[in-house]
């Protein structure tokens, strides 16, 4: 039996289809998706077909990405991702669970930056006095122990960051691509008041990082699978008007609270 359901990330409403049990608990559980009602046919930025029973189990990052003149096709040795060159619609086939979770951060942060909407970087993102900060770092550098020492502070983000950025603000959007699924729904938008690059140390401090630097470190981070040089433009003039917009720091912090001393 076919089911559609819909749901909204950040601005964005998704109308998913599908005819798995799993894929249905999966969404309904990350992706806060409702039914939808086969009569009723919303306006929608982004239709999804997913379906389960590709290929084998997780065994590297590596993406293999293919464009031609009508399609973008995404493939990874647990899933498939096919979306139209406007990212209208796109056809998803997945493994399992882990296939499914990143088949969304893929076609998602795809999908915004191809609209040069914002990005989506590998990141944690807490509140502080209703102002966001951005902690990223390279995989071990301490995104997830920072999230466990900021605690009471509210999480908007504790592995993907969704990041709108404009000329006139750069805000932050609560974010269902995360680790831990218990993280309460934060809703509204923050603005986006610094970038931590992370960097564990036995003291803390903070230096602010040079323009051409910072806008290096944020690249890094981004989810982003290079496929055409116009699209990879777009991902740069990003994370550079992100740079101009947002001060970029490298956080030495110790495995301790402390740390916001330096910060806020």
């Amino acid at each position: 039996m076919t089911n559609r359901f819909i749901t909204r990330i950040a601005e964005h409403t998704l109308v998913l289809t599908t005819e798995s049990e799993f894929v249905k608990e999966f969404i309904c559980q990350k992706y806060g998706a409702r039914p939808l009602d086969d009569s009723l046919k919303p306006e929608a930025d982004l239709v999804v077909f997913i379906q389960e029973g590709y290929g084998a189990p997780f065994e590297n990052y590596d993406v293999e990405v293919t464009a031609t003149d009508e399609s973008i096709v995404y493939k990874r040795t647990d899933y498939l991702i096919e979306a139209d060159k406007e990212y209208r619609t796109a056809r998803l086939e997945v493994h399992d669970d882990f296939a499914l979770k990143h088949a969304m951060v893929n076609l998602y942060s795809a999908y915004i930056t191809q609209r040069q909407w914002g990005l989506l970087i590998h990141s944690s993102c807490l509140l502080e006095r209703n102002q966001a900060y951005l902690f990223a770092g390279h995989s071990g550098a301490g995104k997830s122990t920072v999230v466990q020492l900021s605690q009471p502070r509210p999480i908007l983000s504790d592995e993907a960051t969704i990041v709108k950025i404009t000329e006139e603000e750069v805000v932050i959007y609560n974010s269902p691509f995360r680790s831990d699924t218990d993280l309460p729904d934060i809703p509204g938008t923050y603005p986006l008041t610094a970038i931590q690059i992370l960097r564990q140390s036995p003291d803390n401090r903070r230096l602010r990082m040079g323009g051409m630097e910072g806008i290096q470190q944020v690249l890094k981070r981004v989810f982003y699978w290079a496929h055409d040089p116009e699209e990879t433009k777009k991902v740069f003039r990003m994370c550079r008007l992100l740079a101009e917009k947002v001060p970029v720091y490298e956080l030495f912090f110790q495995k301790n609270d402390t740390f916001w001393e330096e910060i806020s």
